[in-house]
């Protein structure tokens, strides 16, 4: 159950009913329906999915979705003709890798990727917490990594300006699974290692080792424990772990090394495996317990459930991502982590959500 203070016991009731409807099968049936658009076996015999979907890239008409095991990994319309295949029809893999980066034995640039924030047009951020599987050299494994995508012909492509963040602050041995680009320009980055929360001065440069690129502390989650996933509503910045919602008030003016903003305040109790927000005044979560996605109104405390019966990985960030049409992409495995290939991608679509 999820408790915003003195949520009252109606609310409460709601959520609690929205969580017993998660015995469903594991379809995401709920007061809002998801679509299946990626999954094992479409198209047919195809094996290729997500596996463990983390973070995810949504530009024009290319999506990119990063995983534990795949790295950040493209996918295409199942019709070739479907000119919207954001807003309709199913996805499935694109083995074309001049489209993807990552996976495999090699782990080149990575292998797991964590949650990915978007600076509104071309250029991502992605963390990797893979840093054990990497390779040497440039292509180290692991770290915070800005990517830049480049029109092909109507489409994207991920290979413009592939550059490690900060490589020299340690980031990479920290397993960064969480960031987020707040209003102030500035990259915020947590971790599953430890509960801190650090801040990335100028992280869009391409050659940061020649450029006045900091790395500055920000506090940390409640009780120190791994940041699974992180979401700004104007300048407060939204974290999810295992124990909840919580939230760093006024996260970019905090002094940074000079004293932080201290550890985030808990403000929904119960695990969170993923936070997004619509920039304007709503903050979606996603449960653990239940399978359900939430979506939560700071300004008067109420939390609705909008769809369940969703399988996410405990300890793992999972997706959870806004798109420029206002679709919500939720991410889930059947599998609960253990093998490939048995992820799925669910739009909720943008009308449904009002």
């Amino acid at each position: 159950t999820f408790l915003e203070g003195v949520i009252s016991v109606k609310i409460a009731t709601v959520i609690a009913i929205a969580a017993a409807l998660s015995c469903l099968c594991g379809m995401a049936t709920a007061q809002v329906p998801a679509d299946l658009v990626a999954v094992s076996g479409v198209p047919s015999k195809s094996i290729f999915a997500p596996h463990t979907p983390a973070g995810a890239v949504i530009i024009g008409k290319d999506i990119w979705v990063g995983d534990e095991a795949q790295g950040l990994r493209h996918y295409v319309p199942v019709d070739p003709a479907n000119t919207d295949p954001i807003n309709t029809g199913q996805l499935m893999f694109d083995g074309n890798t001049q489209w993807s980066m990552g996976g495999g034995t090699a782990c080149t640039p990575w292998c797991g990727v964590g949650q990915i924030a978007q600076d509104g047009s071309t250029r991502a951020y992605v963390t990797s917490y893979d840093h054990t599987k990497g390779q040497p050299g440039f292509f180290g494994g692991g770290g915070v990594w800005t990517v830049g995508f480049q029109s092909q012909f109507g489409n994207f492509s991920p290979f413009a300006g592939l550059t490690q963040v900060a490589p020299n602050a340690g980031l990479a041995g920290d397993l960064p699974t969480s960031t987020a680009l707040g209003p102030d320009g500035k990259l915020y980055v947590g971790f599953l290692k430890n509960g801190n929360i650090k801040r990335i001065v100028n992280p869009g440069v391409i050659n940061p080792t020649s450029q006045n690129q900091t790395v500055e502390s920000v506090g940390g989650s409640p009780n120190g424990r791994p940041i699974l996933s992180m979401a700004f509503l104007g300048a407060d910045l939204y974290i999810g772990t295992d124990q909840g919602l919580s939230v760093v008030r006024n996260a970019t003016t905090c002094v940074g090394n000079a004293g932080g903003c201290g550890n985030a305040v808990l403000r929904l109790t119960g695990a969170t495996v993923a936070v997004t927000t619509d920039g304007v005044g709503k903050v979606y979560f996603s449960a653990n317990a239940g399978g359900t996605v939430y979506r939560y109104t700071p300004a008067d405390g109420h939390v609705i459930p909008v769809a369940t019966g969703f399988l996410f990985v405990g300890g793992h960030t999972n997706t959870l991502t806004l798109d420029g049409f206002g679709n919500l992409w939720v991410g889930d495995v059947t599998s609960d982590g253990t093998l490939n290939f048995t992820g799925r991608l669910w739009p909720v679509r943008a009308a449904l959500l009002q």
